[in-house]
């Protein structure tokens, strides 16, 4: 068990550790009650969880009752910057923690922009809410200030324009993550907002937040930066020189635009529902020109990286208000990979200025765009079967490839207006139940949560991630073994498609994920950067001699809390039933994937095995728990 120790709010800065990456404390905030706490966490726990989504696990685990409704005052939502987040080696995310609405089970959302260094130079390595407000709030926090504020003004506000609004009124200095509509009216896809639309999106983080009429969390720190010495910036200089070039430099130019049209062609990307064949539905029936990373370029001004990363694959555009029917404004963010395969290649839609003006309602919304898009594909399948009508749609006409109708709909879902828009809110698998038994068909979602544009059929490991991590459908708790440089990462099969043999590497590169999402780091940064030095940035910014067995250890723990926490809470990701369209359950007939179908059952097997997780109801074993310093939680299991 943590201890902790409450403190009162006027802390002395000299609390804070100057040198290193940790402030060793978070708050704690009850908004039925309007407390807020201090609460000490001590070293060894930052040693034993790094920070993010680790601490986050161990603390939920332990102070959300399984009975909990997500949506209710019982649940609890964590913001967790990482350990290395707000210091020169290469962190700058954070992971909003909770019960997901989605599954009843583990809940995270992971996103990068300035929030999470913000949080932690104003002293603080995580929030967490309880409770529920009766009116709308935010929480405001500065080197001086920690109070809970009215927000019944900004209650109905699109995030990036209350956003805006807030420096307006506290100053451009200020950092913000809140939601918008989508997350006020409880949609189970929305996500918290910051930096103008980057997004914590997934596992229906902003309907938590919502429901507890959190509109925002303000922080305006004066400090600049964690552990910044010479050894230090050093080993950002030399670390620079080992990254990759041509990657770097690729990611700089397009950002992940740059992936799109290729990845509809290859395999990677889903094509119209997942029913689709890229190089026959894409090339010969619609044309895709318009997805390549050079178009979206044309109107982008200005790059942007998120706090200190080194490659800036962001960038903001000029004014698009003389685009018609899909102006944007300027400073629009520059689509993602995983908007573009969602709302483009998944809807046949072959619309830059399109694409640039649905990504801007998503981020205004704070609308998760994977599962807003998925969503959409999924209505568009069921209309063009019969299923739906103009008259369940408000008379817009879905049909593949009609931009115009796409974001028609988003606009919909994102206020949640009664009819079409209330119907597809919470996401296709609840669509579909509301629908009727026929449009099961049509689902491809996995427990509730629409999977990222990514093929398994490509990369089998996705599979597995998707199917059975704590957090279903997602790609960021997979670290492939080409892409780390971690001396103890098993090799894969020779064979990219064989099933079997695969236990380890599975079990172990879900573990590095989780050091990496802990830690704070990038996904892209992590695939380019010599990550074979990761111990080494640790121990400068912490004091420690960490190795990598010993992160190795850490990786475990993680994933058995995030295990612990769903099969606590009645969630069994080794039960889940993966739609067959994802497995090639028919296998297609033409394109990259003909023929091929995958084994997960074999996967899931080994993998379970190796991680010492019971088949049945995937419950971590108790002398691997105990062995982890987890013998409190195999006695809340009763294992």
């Amino acid at each position: 068990m943590l201890k902790m120790l409450v403190l009162e709010n006027n802390i002395s800065k000299e609390f804070f550790m100057e040198n290193i990456a940790f402030n060793g404390r978070i708050l704690n905030v009850n908004l039925t009650t309007k407390e807020i706490e201090t609460e000490i966490i001590e070293e060894h726990t930052y040693r034993e969880l790094l920070g993010g989504s680790g601490l986050g696990a161990r603390l939920l685990f332990e102070r959300i009752p399984a009975d909990a409704d997500p949506l209710g005052p019982d649940n609890i939502l964590g913001f967790f910057p990482g350990l290395m987040t707000g210091t020169p080696l290469f962190g700058q995310r954070f992971q909003v923690v909770t019960k997901s609405p989605k599954n009843g089970g583990w809940g995270d959302a992971n996103c990068g922009g300035d929030f999470g260094p913000m949080l932690k130079f104003v002293g603080y390595d995580g929030i967490l809410f309880s409770g529920q407000s009766e009116s709308p709030v935010y929480l405001y926090i500065d080197d001086d200030t920690i109070e809970l504020r009215d927000a019944t003004s900004y209650w109905g506000g699109l995030a990036i324009e209350v956003e805006d609004q807030f420096k307006e009124e506290l100053g451009k200095k200020i950092s913000v993550a809140l939601i918008g509509p989508a997350g006020e009216n409880l949609s189970t896809m929305a996500g918290v907002a910051n930096e103008r639309g980057r997004l914590a999106a997934r596992s229906g983080v902003g309907a938590v937040m919502g429901s507890k009429k959190l509109k925002a969390v303000v922080v305006k720190p004066t400090k600049k930066i964690m552990a910044q010495n010479k050894e230090v910036i050093l080993a950002v200089k030399e670390s620079l020189g080992e990254f990759n070039k041509k990657s770097k430099e690729f990611f700089t130019t397009f950002g992940t635009t740059g992936i799109t049209a290729n990845s509809a062609i290859n395999g990677d990307a889903p094509v119209l529902n997942w029913g689709g064949v890229g190089i026959i539905n894409l090339v010969d029936t619609m044309d895709m020109s318009g997805m390549n990373g050079p178009n979206f370029n044309e109107s982008m001004e200005k790059k942007y990286a998120c706090w200190h990363c080194p490659v800036a694959c962001g960038a903001e555009s000029v004014d698009g208000s003389d685009r018609g029917e899909f102006a944007f404004p300027q400073h629009t963010h520059r689509p993602e990979y995983e908007t573009l395969g969602a709302f483009g290649v998944m809807n046949g839609v072959n619309n830059t200025d399109a694409m640039i003006a649905i990504n801007h309602w998503c981020n205004e919304y704070g609308l998760d765009t994977i599962s807003a898009g998925a969503t959409i594909s999924f209505a568009t399948e069921c209309y063009e079967n019969g299923l739906l009508t103009k008259e369940d749609t408000d008379g817009i006409e879905l049909t593949w490839g009609n931009a115009t109708s796409v974001l028609d709909i988003l606009h919909k879902i994102g206020r949640r207006e009664q009819g079409i828009g209330d119907l597809l809110a919470d996401g296709s698998t609840i669509a579909a139940q509301r629908i009727g038994p026929a449009a099961e068909e049509f689902i491809t979602a996995i427990d509730g949560e629409e999977p990222p544009m990514h093929d398994p059929k490509k990369e089998i490991g996705f599979a597995a991630s998707y199917a059975l991590d704590p957090t279903p459908a997602r790609h960021t708790n997979w670290s492939p073994g080409k892409s780390s440089k971690f001396p103890t990462m098993p090799e894969p099969p020779a064979d990219k498609n064989q099933f079997s043999g695969r236990g380890p590497l599975h079990k172990k590169a879900h573990e590095q994920a989780h050091i990496m999402n802990s830690a704070g780091m990038c996904y892209f940064v992590y695939t380019m950067a010599p990550t074979n030095r990761i111990p080494d940035w640790i121990n400068l910014v912490t004091g420690w001699d960490t190795t990598f067995e010993e992160l190795d250890d850490v990786g475990e723990r993680i994933a058995n809390l995030r295990m612990a926490f769903a099969v606590k809470h009645g969630n069994n990701p080794g039960a889940r039933v993966v739609p067959g369209r994802l497995l090639g359950n028919p296998p297609q007939q033409s394109g990259p994937h003909e023929g091929f179908t995958i084994d997960l059952e074999t996967m899931k097997r080994e993998w379970w095995d190796e991680a010492g997780w019971d088949q049945e109801t995937s419950a971590p074993n108790r002398d691997l728990l105990i062995s982890l310093g987890l013998s409190d939680v195999a006695d809340a299991l009763g294992i």
